[in-house]
């Protein structure tokens, strides 16, 4: 398991304990996408799906979610990452129950990916 990977499970872990802490998230993405390569973003994103799809509660997974279009805007590429391809309708399955915020935000990872 990766720094990352770990540094991840900790904030939803937190979140998940103390939901009221908006900038959780925020400063994980700060400290630990926004510094990755372009490379290790787009490795990263296949396992923050897995995560993903994991999720029952609508606001960690819109934070996940979030995390996702910040390694797919770091990763510099519309190469399409297998996972995210593989999963796709499981995500909007995930996805089919939540607000209309996190189905705009699901549709906005596919538009980068010119999966509409």
């Amino acid at each position: 398991m990766t720094i990352y990977d770990e540094a991840l499970l900790r904030t939803v872990d937190a979140w998940n304990e103390k939901p009221l802490d908006e900038w959780l998230f925020a400063e994980f993405r700060e400290k630990f996408v926004d510094t990755m390569s372009s490379t290790k973003a787009f490795e990263s994103i296949g396992e923050t799906i897995s995560l993903l799809l994991q999720q029952e509660n609508e606001s960690t997974a819109i934070e996940i979610l979030n995390t996702i279009i910040a390694l797919a805007r770091q990763s510099d590429t519309t190469e399409i990452p297998l996972e995210l391809l593989t999963q796709k309708f499981a995500m909007v399955n995930q996805f089919s129950t939540f607000g209309n915020y996190a189905q705009n935000r699901l549709r906005e990872l596919f538009k980068h990916y010119r999966l509409n």
